[in-house]
């Protein structure tokens, strides 16, 4: 677990309960993982504290424009209004139900935490390949993963090894490394003023 690069994504009080359930040399390992975990938390958390201090002087309108500019590329994946794509979750009324804070945070760090119905899930099939998105469809007869904005990918159920949830958002981390600071606060700007 300690080399998996979803880890980042995993919380550690989803982790607890199942270590309780093994021997103690197995949770004392599984304590070392939650320590890691934790500590790749408070990172986080201390970066958005940082974002936050210099995002009050965000502009809704230059935020509109950063959300639709191939630089953040953010109406690919998420609609406002009756535009954008449709892989991630609808944002139009996101200020309603996310302050400040967690907007910034989904936005830097987008393998926090999964809106429902937009986890995304690997699929492995039996001769070996993997398959990674947000499930759009499981049927009796085959899986369709969300790859991209403008792309699916259809898995015969026949073909599945197993299905797992991942950790690892399709949505690209590192917002607060492309944008400039002044693009980060207009944008958490305009996300915040989405209460239509």
């Amino acid at each position: 677990m300690r080399q998996s690069s979803g880890l980042a994504g995993v919380r550690a009080n989803s982790l607890k309960p199942l270590f309780a359930k093994y021997p103690p040399q197995v949770q004392k390992q599984g304590d070392e993982i939650l320590a890691l975990i934790n500590a790749d938390a408070a990172r986080q958390n201390a970066r958005v504290d940082e974002l936050l201090a210099t995002t009050s002087a965000g502009d809704i309108r230059r935020g509109q424009a950063v959300f639709n500019s191939a630089k953040a590329s953010c109406s690919l994946c998420h609609t406002v209004g009756f535009l954008g794509g449709r892989m991630g979750p609808d944002l139009t009324d996101i200020g309603k139900i996310r302050n400040e804070r967690e907007l910034l945070e989904a936005v830097v760090f987008p393998n926090a935490t999964f809106v429902r119905g937009y986890e995304p899930f690997t699929v492995a099939t039996k001769s070996g390949t993997e398959h990674s998105g947000i499930l759009k469809s499981d049927t009796a007869e085959a899986v369709v993963l969300a790859t991209g904005p403008d792309s699916e990918q259809r898995i015969a159920r026949a073909e599945i090894r197993e299905i797992q949830p991942s950790a690892v958002s399709p949505m690209p981390p590192g917002m607060d490394v492309i944008l400039s600071s002044q693009e980060l606060a207009d944008l958490v700007a305009f996300l915040k003023s989405r209460k239509r």
